[in-house]
This record gives C-alpha cells, structure tokens and sequence, in this order.
C-alpha cells in the first residue's frame, strides 16, 4: 500500500476543502483548524494501522475501517455535524474504500463505511 500516496490525497481533498470551506464561512462554519488537523490526524491514524497489518484479512481491514468510521463520527458529532459534507463525506469515503481495497480487502462493498456512518 502506497501510505504516502493516501496522505497526500488527504491533505489534497479533505483537508483543502474544509480549510477552504472554513476560511470562506469562518464565524459560522462550525468547527476549527484544530478540528481539520484531528480529523486529518484520524485519517492518518487509519492508514499507519492498515500498514501495520500484515498479512492483513478482510475482517481486520474491517476492524480498521469501523475504528476510523467510529472516531470521525464522533469528531463530525463535536463539531454539530457540520464538519463533514458532501464534498468532504465523498473525499474521506474515497481514502478510506480504496487504502482498504489496496490493502488487501478481497470482496469489498460499494460503501465499506455505510453500516457505521453518521456522516
């Protein structure tokens, strides 16, 4: 798994986006730059684990992906569910379903986060 490709892919999407949504609406966005650098943080956090794994199975891929669905819901929760948009939601969906696919996930789904996604 390309670790580094992911990264970039995340501070190129995910991060950009709420940065740009945040400077565009910064009084009533509804979250910080902290909140952007945690959720980048949780991102990172995933794809360090997926990495880790070796020899990795489907079901521990999964325990991964439920782990990182679980801390961004509760940080999108924090923020009063403005954090994650469309735009953001479709971004950190996307890291998340091909990082996994690439990892090793042999019959993904066509939304592997669905089933714990509030956002």
């Amino acid at each position: 798994m390309d670790i580094n490709a992911f990264k970039t892919q995340i501070k190129e999407t995910v991060v950009r986006s709420m940065l740009d949504f945040m400077s565009f609406d910064d009084e009533d966005c509804g979250f910080t730059k902290d909140d952007i650098d945690e959720c980048e943080a949780i991102l990172v956090k995933y794809l360090e684990a997926l990495d880790a794994l070796v020899e990795p199975s489907d079901e521990e891929i999964m325990e991964q992906v439920k782990t990182v669905v679980l801390a961004l819901n509760e940080l999108n929760e924090k923020t009063d569910y403005c954090m994650i948009e469309t735009e953001e939601r479709e971004a950190i969906w996307d890291v998340i379903q091909s990082s996994a696919v690439e990892c090793g996930l042999t019959d993904p789904a066509d939304d592997i986060t669905e089933q714990w996604r509030d956002w």
